[in-house]
């Protein structure tokens, strides 16, 4: 295993690659021309109650735990890099559709949706309220910030 990868936390890293790109197949083969289905698909994945949710978010979480690990750093930063394209890739995909505000920059919204879905994954680890994390509120948010 290790002639292909350095360390442990590389494989996190892949697993979390993997992960988002899972969803990004999903998004591709389910999304419909509204924003409903495609962000619901993104929400589900990332915050349902699956063991590939769960995994996902403790091996992100166990991750970003360690800012001052050099090896960790970099692992991190590609995911981020990942997620943020695939993420401004689906914005363009919505307002192609028209069912994203043609004026938003894919880019810098993703950014934001990205530091929420963060903040959210990050939450999940110390609030016992699973109330918040229900995907409905979420998806809401979310639909407000790019709809037209």
């Amino acid at each position: 295993m290790y002639h292909y990868v350095k360390s442990k936390d590389e494989i996190y890293g892949l697993i979390l690659q993997k992960r988002l790109e899972q969803i990004d197949e999903r998004f591709y083969r389910e999304a419909e021309m509204n924003l409903e289905g495609p962000v619901s698909i993104i929400v589900n994945e990332l915050f349902g109650d699956t063991d590939d949710c769960r995994v996902f978010r403790s091996v992100y979480l166990y991750l970003v735990s360690q800012p001052e690990n050099e090896r960790i750093r970099p692992i991190i930063r590609d995911f981020y890099d990942y997620w943020l394209k695939l993420g401004s890739d689906w914005v363009r995909l919505g307002q192609k559709d028209g069912v994203i505000h043609p004026d938003l920059d894919p880019h810098q919204i993703s950014s934001y949706i990205l530091s929420y879905y963060v903040g959210l994954l990050v939450n999940s680890a110390y609030v016992t309220d699973d109330a918040i994390f229900r995907q409905e509120p979420i998806i809401g948010f979310v639909k407000k910030l790019l709809q037209p």
